[in-house]
């Protein structure tokens, strides 16, 4: 390895020796810096992270997303691989025939700044979400992460892309009263007032647990729900306990509807698999229950938010099934009162019963009795 000048260049070169092989390369710059390269250089070929003749300088976008398919679809959920496909064929709208070597971190963020006021397919009045271009950009370093593990690029281009931040496209987080869950009990349907209550008093998430449920998992005599092992986590294969409210409301559930099917939401285009979604209806239950929009996962928060109240965190763990303690805090709402409740009980026991902290001055009483004299 060495640097050295060529009579054809004003810049310095740099000569390095790789599996073998000789190379020569300009460094483009002045006798300092070339100097600082070329140990960069020394550097990244003993660590491994420099190669000429990258593979990736062969390897399309759209070969590598066959790849990616083929390698990591095989340990996914049906819904998870189908919302994988909906985002990989984004991503291949742009980066196309491109090859792999040739994308880089600056045309990632190209990528997400276009994508961003993009119009949606089922409403061009609206823009697409930043969350949905996280959830891409996410994909999109799962791709490269497969590509820097066989050897195609040196690094990941999308693992430093700054995402958009999701908080200020969510809706106001706010608890439901009981008087709001009425009169959506009142205005929904019968399928979906059941799974309302359903949702309410398990804490189930949506459709993993909920929409999709089948009869044979509800075992009314225990009180219980048992799961299949093809859950989010590991914590949520414990079965699911029901409230007495939950079991009286089942069994007419189950003499109304068509019981010799399995789920106990069917579809109504196909009686054997689960409903698909509910979104329509439950925009449409909420408006006539005059209740603002908010996601039907909210049930879960909801469901949360209650049992702490009366409940220790090890019960409220369980009931939600989490790994760790500290998910509960995502989960709880409407926590305003417990806190003004505890901030008063903290005043009375520093304060005790007077009134210390004032916003006005006050006045010794000799000044009062003097301004009031001088007043007469």
């Amino acid at each position: 390895m060495g640097l050295y000048q060529r009579s054809d260049s004003r810049f310095w070169w740099m000569s390095y020796t790789m599996n073998g092989e000789q190379h020569q390369e300009s460094t483009k710059t002045t006798k300092e810096l070339a100097i600082k390269i070329l140990k960069q250089r020394e550097s990244e070929i003993v660590l491994g992270l420099f190669k000429v003749g990258w593979a990736g300088e062969r390897v399309t976008f759209e070969e590598l997303v066959t790849e990616f398919e083929r390698s990591h679809f095989a340990g996914l959920s049906g819904n998870t691989v189908k919302g994988h496909r909906v985002y990989l064929g984004h991503l291949k709208a742009f980066f196309g025939t491109r090859k792999v070597s040739k994308i880089t971190t600056e045309l990632v963020e190209e990528y997400r700044d276009q994508r961003r006021p993009q119009r949606t397919k089922r409403n061009p009045n609206r823009t697409v979400k930043g969350a949905s271009v996280n959830r891409e950009l996410e994909c999109l370093k799962c791709v490269f992460d497969l590509a820097v593990k066989r050897k195609y690029v040196p690094e990941n281009p999308a693992a430093s892309v700054k995402h958009f931040n999701e908080l200020r496209e969510r809706p106001v987080r706010r608890m439901l009263t009981v008087e709001e869950e009425t009169r959506i009990l009142e205005t929904a349907p019968p399928y979906l007032r059941v799974a309302i209550i359903l949702l309410s008093q398990t804490g189930g998430r949506t459709y993993s647990e909920g929409f999709s449920l089948r009869w044979d998992q509800v075992d009314l005599q225990n009180k219980l729900i048992r799961l299949d092992n093809n859950v989010k986590t590991e914590g949520s294969t414990e079965p699911i306990p029901l409230s007495d409210f939950a079991c009286a409301v089942l069994p007419a559930w189950k003499k109304e509807s068509d019981s010799s099917k399995p789920y106990l939401f069917p579809s109504p285009k196909n009686s054997d698999r689960p409903i698909s979604t509910v979104k329509t209806a439950w925009k449409g239950v909420l408006k006539r229950a005059g209740v603002p929009h908010f996601p039907i996962y909210t049930l879960r928060h909801v469901f949360c938010t209650r049992l702490s109240q009366v409940a220790p965190d090890a019960v409220v763990q369980r009931a939600m099934r989490h790994t760790r303690p500290e998910s509960k805090r995502r989960y709880q709402l409407g926590m305003a009162d417990q806190v003004r409740q505890a901030v008063e009980r903290a005043n009375k026991r520093a304060y005790g019963r007077n009134r210390v902290l004032r916003f006005y001055d006050v006045l010794p009483v000799a000044k009062k009795e003097e301004k009031i004299a001088v007043a007469k």
